[in-house]
């Protein structure tokens, strides 16, 4: 953070509280105006040494939000309790809570994933689909007291000039993503990544039709193991083609600019691309969309296995989570040098790599250097003195430099990435 049931695109609903006032609504992504993504508990503390690991650290008191425990398990933050009535998002999820501790084996897990699987024809079965995606449901925020719908489909990549924002200007790049005012960080932040390691994709990913319209190509993913750290997705050999229409949601004040997703580099496939994976819902089979779709949906926020299967429709590549190492390994290296040489290795080979923060709805301590509580980042760099350089999808409030202990005191307990590309 998969499939024909079709629901009728563009459906408008009205907000179940009044929202803040028009001309204070959507003045860029207004960091306290971001809608909450499920969060990321806290991070277990620096081991001792090797002889002296630390036991599991005890998950937190549910909210009212919490998903009751299982026996053995620790609660999975953002979910409803069983006394409330859960909304079916249709996203298959992931335990991004505390995971038993463990003897980290070195490099052997990710290696042998990173060879397991690779590209391979469609499976038996399995067949290209097709759909267009024209308006997807979106929270058009009607203010009734005022006469007001803050929110509704327009057309802001037509220029005054009579001109259309490009798809493209130049390879598609990092800083050409910005998230706007849905909670989708997790969409924003695999877009951005798969941009900056590997702008192929995204140039082959999205095409403009002579119509008009714009097409793009996901490659269909499916989930091939589970539980703890091998979680991994890999393409099917199959691919969903989207037709998808130039209206973009925009505000009744602003109607030149999108929404959502900004074109703010002066290219307009993220907003294309964002509108895609908030269509693509209609492609999917049985109750998976569950009860809300589009834009909508896309505002519940993302998983870290949810970020995997992204990667793997974008790039047809295997992409998988991993912990957050909280041990010595077997060699006797300490889980923050286990976490700098991965995190380098990874960025060396193209991977990206994708984490969210924790949550401080409990009453845990607050983040440090900047850092948006329950939001997703991508991690760029790893500089010489070992401090961890995070990207923000705000394409602004980048935060300071961090230590890989402030990482993982600070961050989920999984990230997620891709497989090396040698290894395909």
């Amino acid at each position: 953070m998969s499939e024909l049931g079709t629901a009728e695109r563009g459906t408008e609903t009205k907000a179940p509280e009044a929202p803040p006032l028009p001309d204070a609504a959507f003045e860029g992504p207004d960091v306290g105006a971001e809608p909450a993504e499920p969060g990321e508990p806290d991070e277990p503390g620096e081991p001792e040494g090797p002889g002296e690991p630390e036991g599991p650290a005890d998950p937190e008191e549910p909210d009212a939000l919490d998903e009751p425990e299982a026996p053995g398990e620790p609660a999975e933050p953002g979910e409803p309790e069983a006394d409330a009535d859960p909304v079916d998002t249709g996203l298959d999820t992931v335990d991004d809570g505390p995971q038993p501790e463990r003897a980290f084996l070195g490099d052997v897990f990710s290696k042998l994933r990173d060879t397991l699987a690779g590209p391979r024809e469609p499976a038996e079965g399995l067949v290209d689909r097709y759909a267009t995606v024209d308006r997807p449901d979106f929270n058009a925020m009607k203010m009734p007291e005022f006469g007001v719908t803050l929110l509704e489909y327009g057309t802001p990549l037509e220029r005054p000039d009579g001109q259309r924002t490009p798809l493209f200007d130049g390879p598609p790049r990092r800083d050409q993503t910005m998230q706007g005012g849905v909670g989708d960080c997790g969409v924003i932040a695999t877009m951005g990544a798969v941009a900056e390691h590997l702008p192929e994709v995204i140039s082959e990913c999205v095409k403009e039709n002579e119509d008009g319209s714009y097409e793009v190509t996901l490659h269909q993913a499916k989930k091939v193991s589970g539980g703890g750290d091998l979680d991994r997705y890999e393409p099917t050999g199959a691919v969903t083609v989207l037709t998808v229409t130039p209206d973009l949601v925009v505000t009744y004040d602003r109607p030149d600019r999108p929404a959502y997703a900004q074109v703010e580099g002066g290219a307009a496939w993220p907003a294309v691309l964002e509108k895609a994976f908030a269509g693509v819902d209609q492609t999917w089979e049985g109750d998976r969309s569950g009860q809300l779709s589009g834009y909508e949906r896309l505002n519940l926020g993302t998983r870290v296995n949810h970020r995997a299967e992204m990667l793997t429709q974008l790039t047809g590549r295997p992409a998988y989570t991993d912990d957050i190492p909280t041990q010595f390994d077997m060699n006797g290296v300490s889980p923050d040098r286990q976490l700098l040489a991965t995190f380098r290795e990874k960025l060396q080979d193209g991977c990206p790599i994708l984490i969210g923060t924790r949550s401080t709805e409990k009453d845990g301590p607050p983040l440090i250097k900047d850092l948006v509580a329950s939001h997703v980042y991508e991690v760029t760099k790893v500089d010489d003195r070992g401090r961890i350089h995070m990207h923000n999808p705000y394409n602004s409030s980048h935060p300071e430099p961090l230590t890989a202990k402030e990482f993982r005191d600070n961050c989920g307990k999984q990230y997620t990435t891709m497989g090396h590309e040698r290894d395909q």
